[in-house]
Formats: C-alpha cells, sequence, structure tokens
C-alpha cells in the first residue's frame, strides 16, 4: 500500500528530532508535527542535557548548539529554615558532566538540523487520533478531518501523550506518578555568576537543594546556571501539594528568600516563569513501547530517570529516538511493521542504555517517595553539624556522640535509618 510518508513523527521534542534526523539523513520521507507555535515553544524545562547521545548523531553539535553553560561544578544542598549543609564537586573534565541550555532554543536547533537532513516539519498542528487499517494496524495520523498515511507512526508528544493512549499502549494516568514543576528563569550579568558560583566564564553550576524548598514535603528545588540568567525552581509531588494544600508558588518565594539563597538572586530580574508536570514512575510508568505500525519514546514513554543526585531525561530521549530509527530501518527491510518486526525496538532500547538504565534503577522512584528522605533526614543532617561547630564551653563531644544525640532528639529510630541506607544504596 502506498503511503504520504515513510514515518510520521508526533512531537519535535528531543526524541522526535534524533528520529527525524537519523531516518532523514538515511533518505527516508519523514514529517514531523508540532502543536506548538515552533519545535521547543511549549517546553519549560531549562536545566541540564548529557552529550554522550547527542555526540552519537551529531559529533560535531557544539559547532553551533545553543550551549549555555557546561557544567563543572556540582552541589547537593540539604536545608532547614535557618541552616544547611552543602556539598561540592567541581571538575575540569565535564564532558560528561553536560551542559545548561533552554529548551526552546535546544528543541527549535535540534528540529532544524533535521529539517536540513531532509525532514519535513509542520508547527501549529494538533494531532487528534491515529487511523487505523482494518486489521488493526495503524496507518497514520488524523489531524482535524485530514488524515495522514505512513507506515510508521512515532509518537514523541511528551509526557501526557495523547498518541500512546489512542493507540491502546497506555492506561489512564496514576497521580502518583507525575511531580509539579516550576521554574523561574532570573537574569543575573554574567560576571555576578561567575562571582557567586565561583566558576570561571563558559563553566558553570548546577545545585540540588533538599527539605526546607519544599515545606519537607517529597521533592527538591534545583538551579542551573545559564549565560547571564540562572533557572531556580522546584518540582514537587503533585498529591502532596494537593493533600497539603500548598501553592508552589509559595514555595518558590520562600525558597528564594532563604539567606543561603538569596545571596544568589539578589538583584536578579525575572524574565521567565513556567510550570509543567514532570513524570517521576520510571520503570513502573513505562506504557507498551510498541504496537502495530507505532512506536513510543522520550517522555511519552515516561523515559525519565531521577535518583536524587542526577536527574535525565533529554539523553535518555534522543537515544530512544535513535533506536526507533533504527527499528524502522530493520522493519523496512522486511516490509514488516507489525508489533512482533517492531519489538525489536525494546533490544535496540537496551543497547543503547535506555531500558538498561531505567530498569536498572527500577526501584528508585518507590525509595525516592519515603517522606524521611525529604524531613527527618535534611534536618537530623543540619543538626548533626550545628552541634559540631557550636563551641559553647562545655566539655566538646567525640563525633559519634553528636550523631547518636542528634539521632535521638529527631525522634528518628536508629534501625529505621540504617534500612533507609541499606535500601538507598541498592535503589540508588
Amino acid at each position: 500500500m502506498s503511503t504520504d510518508y515513510d514515518v510520521i513523527i508526533v512531537g519535535a521534542g528531543p526524541s522526535g528530532s534524533a528520529a527525524a534526523y537519523s531516518l532523514a539523513k538515511n533518505g527516508h520521507q519523514v514529517l514531523i508535527l508540532e502543536r506548538g507555535k515552533e519545535p521547543g515553544s511549549k517546553n519549560v524545562y531549562g536545566g541540564r542535557i548529557y552529550p554522550y547521545s547527542l555526540s552519537k548523531l551529531i559529533p560535531d553539535f557544539a559547532d553551533d548548539a545553543p550551549i549555555e553553560r557546561n557544567v563543572t561544578k556540582e552541589s547537593i544542598m540539604f536545608m532547614t529554615e535557618n541552616s544547611s549543609f552543602q556539598t561540592n564537586f567541581s571538575s575540569d573534565h565535564s564532558v560528561n558532566h553536560g551542559f545548561t541550555a533552554f529548551r526552546s532554543k535546544f528543541d527549535s536547533w535540534f528540529a532544524q538540523k533535521a529539517v536540513e537532513a531532509g525532514a519535513e516539519l509542520f508547527p501549529e498542528i494538533k494531532v487528534d487520533d491515529v487511523v487505523f487499517d482494518e486489521n488493526n494496524s495503524i496507518i497514520g495520523i488524523k489531524s482535524g478531518d485530514d488524515e495522514i498515511t505512513s507506515k510508521l507512526v512515532i509518537a514523541a508528544d511528551g509526557a501526557t501523550s495523547i498518541i500512546t493512549k489512542k493507540a491502546g499502549l497506555r492506561n489512564q494516568f496514576n497521580s502518583e506518578h507525575f511531580s509539579v514543576g516550576i521554574k523561574e528563569v532570573i537574569e543575573l550579568p554574567s560576571n555576578v555568576i561567575n562571582d557567586r558560583f565561583c566558576i570561571s566564564e563558559n563553566n558553570g553550576a548546577a545545585l540540588v537543594c533538599v527539605g526546607f524548598p519544599t515545606n519537607y514535603l517529597r521533592g527538591g528545588a534545583f538551579i542551573y546556571t545559564n549565560k547571564s540568567s540562572i533557572s531556580i525552581g522546584l518540582v514537587v509531588k503533585g498529591t502532596d501539594l494537593v493533600n497539603s494544600k500548598t501553592q508552589v508558588s509559595s514555595l518558590l518565594n520562600n525558597f528564594k528568600n532563604h539567606p543561603d539563597i538569596s545571596c544568589i538572586v539578589n538583584g536578579g530580574k525575572v524574565a521567565e516563569y513556567s510550570a509543567h508536570l514532570v513524570p517521576e514512575a520510571g520503570f513502573n510508568m513505562l506504557p507498551k513501547l510498541f504496537g502495530n505500525g507505532i512506536l513510543v519514546c522520550g517522555d511519552a514513554a515516561g523515559m525519565l530517570l531521577n535518583n536524587g543526585y542526577t536527574f535525565r531525561g533529554v539523553d535518555l530521549a534522543i537515544s530512544s529516538g535513535i533506536a526507533a530509527a533504527e527499528t524502522f530501518i530493520s522493519a523496512k527491510n522486511k516490509n514488516d511493521f507489525s508489533s512482533s518486526s517492531l519489538s525489536n525496538y525494546e533490544k535496540l532500547l537496551h543497547e543503547h542504555n535506555v531500558l538498561t538504565d531505567i530498569k536498572k534503577f527500577k526501584k528508585g522512584p518507590k525509595y525516592m517517595e519515603n517522606q524521611k528522605l525529604y524531613s527527618d533526614y535534611p534536618k537530623l543532617i543540619c543538626n548533626i553539624f550545628e552541634s559540631l561547630y557550636n563551641i559553647d564551653g562545655n566539655s566538646q563531644k567525640f563525633i559519634r556522640e553528636i550523631i547518636r544525640n542528634s539521632i535521638k532528639n529527631n525522634n528518628i529510630s536508629t534501625l529505621g535509618l540504617l534500612l533507609d541506607s541499606i535500601k538507598g544504596a541498592n535503589a540508588l
């Protein structure tokens, strides 16, 4: 049967553009449909991107990609209302530590690379449904009254993917699987950013904060440096916000007013404010990744990995897009786009270490639901160091005494702490 295109890709995010670029450069007819005004216009994530998957696809991407800063400094801060404890790590060997970027700029650049390779891109197109043939195979998409046919449809339409649901590959969403993300971009002069984060020109810093920023709800705060601004925000479990009747915007304001943060944002101008849903259930959130005539990749498949100290999404999305393209090429050689033929996609996702890592850390999301990680333990850590440096004239205690007294004073079970430590070591 003749079709309008070899592949229709719904969504021009990193996974969709990676698939489109891979296919188009190999001479396949590719159509990308994007519901936003332009690629990236609906994406508000402004953080870091690990470049290994992008460099496989476009080795010289750094020549013109809209990179803000290369991350050379990593920090984790445990916070209470009036205290904090921070770890710092810095390295000049930062190629695999990632870079910071604005998704609006990055997605637009990446989609344009796919267009230059030969893909067709149409923005402001809302895809309403998939088209089935008499054998229950997907043979295209429907947008309004229009139908466009293809040998394969790739669903890359984001965390709340309509296409995946229409194709019967996902059940109803579970509210526990999502967090709410909120972000501000605050403009500051480049030299001020360098001074406040103790970094040199073009180098960047990434800071993760736990405890007080979310009012001890499940989640955390982040700060990333851009060229002449910082991205600052929170990610909080949605059900916790509802149950506690907490406004996430008030949490962000309180976070910015904390003494350790106010000195960073002081004098800055808010240039952008945004909010979005973040899928965080990991392996247990994955839909069926393939069907007759369809593949699912990127955020549409819930391919994110959050283990507390790193948050990965774009790199996994790009790798899944590459795997989707490879799956199509293999299926086209056999002229077989059935579910059985496309099941090779899972094998390729393992080879690209997408499913390998998501499955490896599948206990992570469950472990990260532990409320004590966001309340009791940040308070305990800060209390230990408060006592450690508090010299009041009384007999100074051994560190073991300070730790033991802090555990007792914070009403924390020693056995529970030990078990949570073991579980964390096994999950993360």
